[in-house]
């Protein structure tokens, strides 16, 4: 049997009471932390043209597209508040698995709450949770670098994510949503290539990953058929986008009881690659123990412990070392890391057309140097978070190294829903400027289990008035 069945079984059979408390507070978690990327990625490069793009297309007014401030049919909603919650790499991640999560998810799930609610606060929470789990499960699975394999679990477990999601909300029977999962698994689409070259794709992608996966359930709801073994059939996921190296236990292992969206972690507002974060505050850490300025450094020496994180934000040599776009600056950990070590930390200064032209940071890109040692490694993936350890010495001859292993979102390290929220203000300002209705959001996310109708979140979000619903 196919492990998408198992997957299906979680995904319509779990109820909001089967759900562990921190399961529940991780997810509620979740909801805000997309909602205020979504909201600074308004102000995202390449967001505003698309916005005007299937605004221009219009049709049916269904669900509130944030970067557009209007409301558009529900699939385009979802691609324009996917696009803008990834704009500024702002939204969460599960670090072991490489694959950005919820941002696949809660806008799928909110554009169906506003287009076919009303929802629930406990039904909309459980659309997320399960959307996520399907994201992570599949991400988890695989056992091949995208590294050899140009993949991207980011897009591609997010079509799915977005699609068991929607079923899950259209109320779709088994029969019928496994016709969604088929027709998600046939429109599948997303690789590196982008981060190589620098390219919005990086973020387009996402919106198109929740896009189709709510579009497909949409399509499975009106009679359309997909394929089944949608995972390890002959041309399943797995044997045709990792080759078949996957393990099935990854999949289906605990399902239920075990929730590795648990291990998803909340980015600090640092708009950047997870995997530079550590270089960061280990940079940091070292200059201040040190006393120096960035004129006193001779060189950064970060030690790179995973192939993966090491051909993500340190090749090509090229664009990294020397980045030209938002995107390059943005997976390039020497940028990041001068940037830090000239400026005591990034921000979201950092990636606006100041910050990618800042003279001391690119002064000290010459003297920041990765060093590759994956001895520990072994024939996997590696194991993440990769930590940060890094090695300043100054002009004296003086040199210390510091390590920073979990930063403050991991796990191990987690944050609180106030610290979520102060995050969610700074989206705020960055997306909206002098938007008074942040502090109107935080509390109806923090006490979403009672809401009747999380449709309203979107207008809160869009500061546009709530309309009346007309219920049967």
């Amino acid at each position: 049997m196919d492990a998408i069945e198992n997957l299906l079984d979680l995904g319509l059979d779990t109820r909001f009471a089967d759900l562990a408390p921190e399961v529940i507070e991780r997810t509620r978690l979740a909801v805000l932390d997309t909602l205020g990327a979504a909201i600074a990625g308004i102000s995202g490069e390449g967001v505003a043209p698309l916005a005007a793009l299937y605004t221009d297309w219009g049709g049916k007014p269904e669900a509130t597209a944030l970067p557009a401030g209007t409301m558009l049919p529900m699939p385009a909603a979802a691609m324009l508040n996917g696009l803008a919650g990834r704009a500024w790499d702002l939204d969460d991640v599960h670090e072991q698995n490489t694959c950005h999560v919820n941002v696949n998810v809660v806008p799928a799930v909110l554009a169906l709450a506003e287009g076919r609610g009303p929802v629930s606060g406990r039904e909309f929470l459980m659309a997320v949770a399960v959307g996520a789990e399907m994201v992570c499960r599949t991400s988890a699975a695989s056992r091949i670098s995208f590294s050899e394999t140009g993949s991207s679990m980011s897009y591609q477990c997010g079509f799915y994510g977005a699609a068991l999601a929607s079923a899950r909300l259209l109320g779709l029977p088994k029969d019928v949503a496994r016709h969604a999962l088929g027709i998600a698994h046939a429109r599948i689409a997303g690789n590196q290539q982008g981060y190589v070259s620098g390219a919005m794709t990086v973020r387009l992608m996402q919106g198109i990953a929740v896009e189709g996966g709510l579009l497909s359930a949409l399509m499975a709801q009106r009679g359309v058929t997909g394929s089944t073994e949608i995972l390890e059939g002959k041309f399943g996921y797995f044997p045709v986008y990792h080759r078949g190296k996957y393990d099935r236990n990854a999949l289906v292992e605990g399902l239920g009881k075990e929730w590795l969206l648990m291990g998803v972690s909340i980015k600090p507002p640092y708009p950047c690659c997870k995997y530079t974060h550590g270089p960061i505050e280990a940079t940091v850490a070292a200059m201040k123990e040190l006393g120096i300025g960035p004129a006193e450094v001779e060189k950064i020496s970060v030690r790179v412990t995973n192939r993966e994180v090491h051909d993500l934000v340190c090749t090509s040599r090229e664009r990294k070392w020397n980045p030209q776009s938002l995107t390059d600056a943005q997976f390039s950990l020497p940028f990041t890391v001068a940037y830090a070590a000239a400026h005591g930390g990034v921000g979201l200064e950092t990636f606006q057309p100041a910050g990618l032209a800042d003279g001391a940071a690119r002064r000290l890109l010459p003297r920041v140097e990765a060093v590759l040692d994956v001895s520990a490694q072994g024939e996997g993936r590696g194991t993440f978070p990769m930590p940060g350890i890094v090695t300043v010495r100054d002009k004296a001859g003086r040199s210390l190294e510091k390590t920073i292993v979990y930063v403050k979102g991991h796990p191990k390290n987690p944050m609180t829903f106030d610290e979520v929220a102060a995050k969610f203000l700074l989206c705020a300002q960055l997306g909206r400027p002098g938007w008074k209705g942040a502090d109107e959001v935080i509390e109806a996310v923090r006490h979403i289990e009672r809401m009747t109708d999380t449709g309203e979140l979107a207008r809160l979000c869009a500061g546009l008035p709530l309309p009346t619903r007309k219920r049967a």
